[in-house]
């Protein structure tokens, strides 16, 4: 079934093969897939899609279930159901299937997520149906893209059956199924951070062409220049990162190398890309000449090299030129016309453009000096240009953050200037994928508008898809809406996307929380932990997990973990907790408040 709701046939509909006694109750193995972004990839190049999506069928999907016994029983658009008799065989040809997905290299990027239950079904001529079959197309839902997800009694019968491993994923309470399903997630060979890895440690790679561009060189005599090459390299990933059938990683993450000398194959396993781009910038006076390089992460080798040199005025030019180098390279099909950017320069003031790169490092910091200093940059910038987008919305930014980490008291005022300041951000550039999450998080957590949070972050992945930021501003905004299950898997994706990022204590805490309203109680205490281990000083972390503690029972504990919280944040408190929080429904927001008072918050 589709992102829409509705069953469309696929190009060619295979034939389900006959088989099974007519009639009556069996016990059978279903699976149910969907491809994920369906809906989305039609809109955009109906015909591609389509052709993608019957290539997919002839050449993995009926091959894998022929080999494995599957028997195909129907098809949509985006999916199909399978069964097979035994629970091994229908694993084998999950794995295989996904193995062979990840192999695409083809647009448009497509992906499955598959649910396997076994159990009791009704035949009725070629079809089946009952419980069964509706909890392995929920199970489908709560797996990851390209993952599997399967029931206890799947996870019985494979046992020591099957070269794979699974992850214990908690027991969910299922939509329209009245029993809670304990269920596991296949790992496809390790894990690190909830990501998969190969059987050495190293990430898999992604289905799409993948690339990470390293800090480049600062040429010039002047260290405090350096915050101008990392600007252009920010400005490099996000054009990139706007193909949409690439897989680029942030910034956070290729950015922990900076200042290193390092072996490129090794930081392409390490970041788990087939491309790494580095270069250089020299800048003088109004003069500026960039040197860029993409190297082929498996073997070392050079697939493109260019020097470009122009004046800063040209900057902006400059950027996207790399951009659109790199992505030829890389994929010869493009055409410079595919190549989605914004079109225009982000301010006509240079000066403006040159405040707000000054910004970026105290923002990245984060710790209350810095975003006051970031403030300060912020401020020359827009002063200088009063319509520039990306400034108002990190100034936006800055001013939540402080409320978030205790560094200041807040006004009904305060709360309704910092929204307006978001709201003008996306006014100004409601194309700008950074604006738009940016803006997303601060209306939810500052003005409770779920609307509009939640159509500014849907539209931010859509025109970023690699958006490390973006995927997790979004994770946040569904478990506020209640979306706990599609929260887990945007802040996967956030991590796989950023996997050495300094921010991934917050993601981890992130995943906690959507964890935690799932009710996978151990799940959300060990993710919650994780996040403290990466960042002691980190609030939001503690109150999580004091919350999860007196779920588990262990109030003991959690009462240790509110004073440790108490040490950091003494202006914490009951009274303050729907700040912290965007909770849309009564649930929710009551199981945090009365946890936390269970916990000794103070009112």
């Amino acid at each position: 079934m589709g992102e829409n709701g509705r069953e469309a046939p696929v190009p060619g509909p295979i034939a389900a093969a006959p088989g099974g006694p007519p009639g009556g109750r069996r016990l059978c193995c279903a699976m149910f897939a969907d491809l994920v972004g369906y809906s989305s990839l039609m809109e955009e190049n109906e015909a591609q899609t389509l052709d993608a999506v019957t290539a997919i069928h002839g050449a993995i999907v009926r091959p894998s279930l022929d080999r494995h016994g599957g028997r195909l029983i129907r098809t949509m658009g985006d999916g199909f159901l399978a069964e097979f008799i035994a629970a091994s065989s229908a694993v084998a040809c999950g794995i295989d299937i996904q193995r062979a997905m990840a192999a695409r290299d083809t647009p448009p990027p497509l992906a499955f997520r598959i649910g396997i239950n076994l159990g009791e079904i009704t035949e009725s001529g070629a079809d089946i149906y009952g419980r069964e079959v509706n909890v392995a197309a929920r199970l489908e839902t709560l797996s990851d893209p390209e993952g599997i997800c399967i029931s206890a009694a799947v996870h019985d019968a494979v046992l020591g059956k099957v070269e794979a491993r699974f992850e214990d994923g908690g027991v969910h309470a299922l939509r329209n199924i009245a029993r809670p399903v304990h269920v596991w997630r296949w790992c496809p060979e390790e894990r690190s951070f909830g990501l998969a890895a190969t059987a050495g440690g190293q990430l898999a790679l992604p289905s799409r062409p993948s690339v990470a561009v390293l800090p480049f060189t600062n040429m010039t005599d002047d260290p405090s220049q350096d915050y101008f090459a990392d600007g252009l390299v920010e400005e490099i990933i996000t054009a990139l990162a706007k193909v949409r059938w690439f897989f680029v990683i942030a910034r956070n993450s290729s950015f922990t190398y900076k200042g290193r000398s390092v072996d490129i194959r090794q930081v392409a396993r390490e970041l788990g890309v087939r491309y790494v781009l580095e270069g250089s910038v020299r800048k003088s006076r109004d003069r500026v000449r960039i040197t860029a390089q993409l190297i082929a992460g498996a073997t070392g080798s050079h697939i493109w090299a260019d020097t470009m040199t122009g004046d800063m005025d040209q900057i902006f030019e400059l950027q996207d030129a790399i951009a659109e180098s790199v992505a030829g390279a890389i994929e010869p099909k493009l055409r410079s016309a595919e190549i989605e950017r914004a079109g225009r320069k982000p301010t006509q003031s240079l000066d403006a453009y040159d405040y707000f790169l000054h910004a970026l490092p105290h923002i990245a910091l984060g710790a209350a000096p810095d975003l006051a200093a970031a403030l300060a940059l912020l401020d020359r910038a827009i002063a200088l240009d009063p319509e520039y987008a990306a400034a108002h919305a990190a100034i936006a930014m800055c001013r939540m953050r402080r409320f978030l980490i205790g560094a200041l008291r807040v006004s009904p005022e305060f709360l309704e200037d910092t929204v307006g300041i978001a709201r003008k951000a996306v006014q100004l550039d409601p194309a700008d994928p950074e604006v738009l999450s940016t803006a997303a998080i601060v209306v939810v957590l500052m003005g409770k508008d779920y609307v509009a949070a939640r159509e500014w972050a849907d539209a931010s992945t859509r025109l970023n898809p690699s958006s490390c930021s973006g995927w997790a501003r979004s994770a946040f905004v569904r478990c506020w809406t209640s979306e706990f299950a599609t929260s887990v898997e945007y802040f996967r994706r956030a991590m796989r996307l950023s996997p050495a990022d300094p921010m991934m204590y917050a993601y981890q805490s992130g995943l906690g929380m959507a964890h935690l309203f799932l009710g996978d109680w151990a799940v959300a205490i060990e993710w919650l932990r994780r996040a403290l281990s990466n960042n002691r000083l980190y609030a939001p972390a503690y109150r999580l997990l004091a919350v999860a503690l007196v779920q588990s029972g262990k109030v003991d504990e959690a009462k240790q973990v509110v004073r440790q919280m108490l040490a950091i944040d003494p202006v914490s408190s009951l009274s303050r907790s729907h700040y912290y929080t965007g909770f849309k429904d009564a649930e929710p927001r009551r199981l945090y408040v009365e946890s936390l008072r269970l916990a000794g918050l103070p009112e």
